[in-house]
Order: structure tokens, then sequence, then C-alpha cells
């Protein structure tokens, strides 16, 4: 199986915000611990809570622990924190989040079944059973998408929704979970995996299938890796 859903916006945010972390560590070490820019330090601890945010309520420890560490003590020109000690949860979220340990459980579920789903769908197209695999990669999407239009209350999805009214439901202002370009991109694999189920004309070929698998794990991977 395929290693854990995550979502790269997630990861590269984790990756500045570590970066960023280190550099204000670096320079409260070198002044006995003294936050000389509380702007800066607020500015980055606010926006590591809001990272926090867009995780599982199981990342409530790391809002907790980050909290209880990452406090100012003292006030004015002379304000101390051990940012180490903040930067460390920071990393801890980090670890769990790429293990898959730091998301929702259904949809760390759902990502699991899914890549499953497109390794069947690898391996079918691999012995050139090209309607086969297409269909399988379909239905992850489609229930790969459904899953994830279900985590947000604003929006109804019915049970019989089918691919393409999802797409629109999840790229709508309401739920901003695809672009317009990502969406589109969607609709012509809808199409595609129409085509191979309805069993009339398949005029596709292996780089085909093969590309629509893997935008299909891309998607998921970014959808399901989120809250």
């Amino acid at each position: 199986m395929d290693s854990k859903f995550t979502n790269p916006d997630i990861l590269e945010r984790f990756e500045e915000l570590l970066r960023d972390g280190n550099l204000l560590y670096q320079d409260t070490v070198s002044h006995n611990l003294v936050v000389r820019d509380p702007v800066a330090f607020t500015q980055w601890a606010t926006s590591c809570l809001n990272l926090f945010d867009r995780l599982s309520s199981s990342t409530n420890r790391f809002v907790t622990e980050f909290e209880y560490y990452g406090r100012i003590t003292g006030g004015g020109a002379k304000s101390h924190i051990n940012i180490g000690t903040a930067l460390g949860v920071l990393k801890s979220a980090k670890e769990e989040y790429i293990r898959g340990m730091a998301i929702d459980y259904h949809l760390s579920v759902s990502a699991s079944v899914f890549s499953g789903l497109l390794d069947e769908a690898k391996y079918l197209l691999s012995k050139n059973y090209l309607r086969a695999a297409t269909v399988l990669a379909g239905a992850a999407l489609e229930e790969g998408l459904k899953t994830r239009a279900r985590m947000i209350a604003t929006i109804e999805i019915p049970d019989n929704a089918t691919l393409i009214p999802i797409i629109h439901k999840l790229k709508s202002d309401e739920a901003g979970v695809l672009t317009e370009f990502e969406a589109t991109k969607l609709e012509a694999i809808g199409k595609l995996r129409n085509d191979a189920a309805h069993g009339g004309e398949f005029d596709y070929h292996k780089k085909d299938v093969e590309e629509m698998i893997l935008e299909v794990k891309k998607t998921l991977a970014r959808v399901l890796g989120s809250r």
C-alpha cells in the first residue's frame, strides 16, 4: 500500500513555520532568551496554532502543549521565553501528521481504503485491463470526494450523489476545497470513468489511464490529508 495521504500544502506550511521558529529560537538563545521582536513571535505562534486547528480534534494536545510552552514571561523590553520548547511541539505535530496520527480518524481510515483501491487499479492496469482499472480509480475518486464533502457541515451530500455534483459542491465558495482548475480536471476524469463503465467505445490508451490514476491519487492525498 502507498504511504499515508498527506496534504502537501500543510507539509509545506509545517516546514515554513519550523524554519521561522528556528530563526526566532536562535535569536533568543543568543540574547539570554529575551524576545527582541514580540510581534514576530506572536505572528509565528498564532500561525502555529492556526495550523494545529487545520488538523483533527485529536490534535488538541498540540494546542495545549504549545500554549503552555509558548508562554512569554516578564514584560516590556525584557520579555523572556524558551522558544525551543514550543518548537519541539511543532516538530512533534509534523511527525505525527506524516505518520497519519494527527488527522481526523474517519478521513485517515478512508485514505487507507482509497489507497488500497488505487493499488488495485494500478495492478489491473499493469495487466492491461484498462476499463476495469479506470472504473475502479473513478470509484475511489467519487467515494473519496464524497467522504471529504460530508466532513463539511454547511453542505449536504445525498447518498446517491454522483461525481460531477460532488465536484461542484467542493468547488463552491461555501466549501472552497477544489479550485476551478482542479474541478475541470476531475470532471474530465469523470467522463473517462463513465466511458469505461458504460460498455461503449473506449478510445483511450494505457498512458491515459495511468495519468488518471496518478491524478486521482494526488487529489485524494490533498483533500483527505486535511480536515
